[in-house]
């Protein structure tokens, strides 16, 4: 009995495995020919905005979109990483609104190959895109510290706490810029801390503004025991 169970399992081997990867890759090929939708996402990003002036707002990180086509396109679509780019080359300051239709996204982010394969259905979300144009400026911006948290008792900051640079050139949206008069570090935390404090850091940097050249600063300062109390004037 265990001869005979041996002789199918085992006689011919090379053409069984033969024979049933043909009818795996011939079953894969019948499923992934068929006709299915799918929900994709679609990255967004902005091209084209003139040097002087820059886009405030909320811009989505992806449009969600629902296409139809064979499996095995929807397959090559998702490993494409499609991406959809909004001209902004005529924009001028103002409110800028611009809609996302299945007709953009079939033309400008696909593929002319996959264009040809799949039918973008319908634009899910968002289905349009608000952003604010604004003039654009830099100018240099004192730096400071932020210093948090809690010394060990007896200690104290002895002197000043220097940071290098102790300006940064910022750029970013002209209202923006005029409201920043000072710009500060990421928090340095000193809890614990007793000797000298040489940390990089980054800058806390807001939302619509950008640093020319700095990205990250040294904050430097010393730690030391605090003098105890002056005993003059006890009797």
């Amino acid at each position: 009995m265990w001869k005979r169970i041996r002789s199918i399992l085992f006689e011919n081997l090379g053409l069984k495995i033969a024979s049933l990867l043909l009818a795996f890759l011939l079953y894969a090929h019948v499923v992934t020919d068929q006709e299915r939708e799918s929900v994709v996402n679609v990255s967004i990003s902005v091209v084209g905005l003139a040097d002087t002036l820059t886009a405030t707002g909320e811009l989505p990180q992806r449009v969600q979109i629902k296409v139809r086509g064979k499996w095995k396109d929807l397959i090559r679509l998702d490993l494409t990483h499609p991406a959809l780019s909004l001209d902004l080359a005529a924009s001028e300051p103002g409110p800028f609104r611009t809609s996302i239709t299945g007709e953009d996204v079939q033309r400008r982010a696909l593929s002319a190959d996959l264009a040809r394969l799949v039918t973008v259905t319908e634009v899910l979300e968002p289905r349009s895109v608000d952003l604010v144009i604004e003039a654009k400026e830099s100018r240099y911006v004192p730096l400071r510290a932020r210093v948090i948290g809690q010394l060990p008792p007896g200690y104290r900051i002895d002197g000043a706490v220097r940071v290098e640079p102790d300006s940064v050139r910022i750029q970013g949206p002209t209202r923006a810029l005029r409201e920043l008069d000072t710009l500060y570090t990421v928090p340095v935390d000193i809890t614990g801390e007793r000797e000298r404090i040489q940390r990089q850091v980054g800058l806390d940097l807001p939302p619509s503004l950008t640093a020319g050249d700095t990205r990250r600063c040294l904050v430097i300062f010393r730690i030391a025991k605090a003098e105890p109390e002056s005993a003059s004037g006890r009797h």
